[in-house]
């Protein structure tokens, strides 16, 4: 357990990290360095060294590595007598609903650049300072949005329920008075996302944006015919053969991603 020496500065965050593999701290202390408003009081490179540092420095924020000796990142939330602002860091994204479901500001996959942590960061600043709470649906979106990596996964939320859904399985998704909707081909799930949003997080997973309301999936067309106007019918690959109206932008887009 490492303790970091200096004065402690007002009006700034305290912020401590936890990294079992040195390369990454050394990184992760550099970025840091780089960033206003915060003091960094500590780091562990356990969960166990982690537990006893947070305990006792009560920092306002820990950056936390999930995949640790001894306790894991999730494992370690439950024995801290102090709650502070969490930001998970780590090289997989299927602890993503976990790190949710603990209501941790951000989720960061490594390796992430500095323009990142800030954002992270300047995130957790506010609600440092203002106490807000923390919204676990647009916790989702931001992850969405802000990670690079290709989008493996949706969260379909339903009360209690939550369906895991794979992007490659489903036909489209559709937005119908302000909600999203995912369709299978058997049933439509929820999603919290916007459009927009899911627009710019699975364009590398071959989904286009052929109207306002329609997102699809190109690997599921069956069919395409020429309609009015300049636009196009998409007919999907499921068994209602569903017939989906392209926008004359859409079908543009559509037409040149397709080489039609």
């Amino acid at each position: 357990m490492n303790k970091l020496t200096g004065k402690e500065m007002p009006n700034k965050m305290r912020v401590i990290f936890a990294d079992d593999e040195k390369p990454a701290r050394d990184k992760l202390a550099h970025q840091l360095s780089l960033i206003a408003d915060i003091d960094v009081v500590g780091f562990a490179t356990t969960g166990k060294e982690a537990v006893a540092l947070i305990n006792a420095q009560k920092p306002d924020l820990v950056l936390l590595d999930i995949q640790m000796p001894e306790i894991s990142g999730m494992e370690l939330l439950s024995l801290l007598d102090y709650k502070p602002l969490i930001i998970f860091t780590t090289a997989y994204d299927q602890f993503a609903i976990q790190a949710f479901e603990q209501s941790s500001t951000d989720y960061l996959l490594k390796p992430f650049p500095l323009g990142r942590l800030k954002a992270a960061i300047d995130k957790a600043k506010k609600q440092f300072l203002a106490g807000l709470p923390i919204d676990k649906s647009q916790q989702e979106q931001n992850y969405i949005l802000n990670n690079n990596a290709p989008i493996k996964r949706l969260i379909s939320k339903n009360g209690e329920r939550m369906t895991i859904l794979s992007p490659s399985d489903l036909l489209f998704i559709k937005s119908s008075q302000g909600n999203c909707l995912a369709w299978d081909g058997k049933e439509h799930h929820y999603l919290s996302e916007k459009l927009d949003c899911l627009e710019q997080s699975l364009a590398s997973a071959e989904f286009v944006r052929i109207h306002r309301s329609y997102l699809i999936n190109i690997d599921k067309i069956k069919e395409i015919q020429r309609w009015f106007n300049g636009k196009l019918m998409v007919i999907m690959d499921d068994d209602n053969k569903t017939e989906l109206s392209t926008s004359r932008a859409g079908a543009d887009k559509l037409k040149q991603l397709l080489g039609l």
